[in-house]
C-alpha cells in the first residue's frame, strides 16, 4: 500500500497520541490542522472522512443528545458540501457484532445499548454514513486502510 497522500489531522482531536505514534512507525505523512467536518482527511481529498469516536458512550452522546444530535448531522452536511462521499464514524472499542452493541450498559447514561443500536441503524439510514469498530491498537493502521483505499 502506497502511503503518499498527507492524512490531515484535526487540531480538536483527543487521544490521538498512539495513532501519530503509529502514522510515524509506517512512514504515514501527516500534518495537524483544522478540519471543517470529521478528524481525518487525505489532504486535497475529502471523498473520505473519518470521525473518529472513543468509544459507545461517546458516540451515544453524540446521538442522543439533541443538541449534540444537531451538530452531528451539521456536520455530515458541511462533509457532503465538500465532496464526501464516504463519512466514517470510526468507534473505539471491542464491538465485533451487533449482539455487543445490545449488549452495552453505561452508569453514565440512560440509553441501553438496544436503543443505541436502533438510533445507530437509523442514522445511518437517514444520513448516508457508516459505523465502524475497531480496537485501540490498530486505530491508526485502520485509518490509513480507510483513507487510502484508492491506492491499494
Amino acid at each position: 500500500m502506497k502511503k503518499n497522500n498527507i492524512i490531515i489531522v484535526d487540531t480538536r482531536e483527543k487521544g490521538h497520541k498512539k495513532i501519530l505514534e503509529h502514522f510515524d512507525k509506517v512512514g504515514q505523512d501527516y500534518i495537524i490542522s483544522k478540519l471543517d467536518a470529521g478528524d481525518y482527511v487525505i489532504y486535497k481529498d475529502y471523498s473520505t472522512i473519518i470521525d473518529k469516536k472513543d468509544g459507545l458512550l461517546e458516540l451515544s452522546h453524540n446521538l442522543c443528545n439533541t443538541l449534540e444530535h444537531q451538530r452531528v448531522i451539521r456536520e455530515i452536511e458541511r462533509a457532503k458540501e465538500l465532496g464526501c462521499k464516504e463519512f466514517i464514524f470510526l468507534i473505539q472499542g471491542n464491538i465485533t457484532s451487533e449482539e455487543d452493541i445490545k449488549k452495552w450498559k453505561s452508569p453514565h447514561t440512560k440509553v441501553k445499548g438496544e436503543t443505541l443500536l436502533k438510533i445507530l441503524k437509523t442514522f445511518k439510514e437517514h444520513h448516508d454514513c457508516k459505523f465502524i469498530f475497531v480496537s485501540k491498537k490498530n486505530m491508526g493502521k485502520r485509518i490509513i486502510e480507510l483513507l487510502q483505499k484508492k491506492e491499494e
